[in-house]
């Protein structure tokens, strides 16, 4: 009996790249083994780029999560 190897786990996609203050509908893991949210994946509605950088932290261990993908709202939400 031969057995097949085990298909090696598909690598993380690259981190999505943002255009400075304009809204994005991302989505992003909480990579941190020893947090109770380990491997869940949040959806984020509505968030902003800072000058082309966003950053989405765990409510639980205050680690930065990794962002897997970004959509650009459109239309933009407005700002009063």
């Amino acid at each position: 009996m031969t057995t097949e190897p085990e298909p090696a786990p598909e690598p993380d996609p690259d981190p999505p790249v943002f255009q400075p203050y304009l809204y994005y509908k991302v989505t992003a893991r909480d990579d941190t083994e020893t947090c109770v949210n380990y491997l869940k994946i949040y959806e984020i509605a509505q968030c902003y780029s800072n000058n082309g950088i966003v950053r989405v932290f765990c409510s639980k261990c205050r680690h930065d999560m990794r962002l897997l993908t970004a959509e650009l709202l459109d239309p933009q939400p407005e700002v009063s």
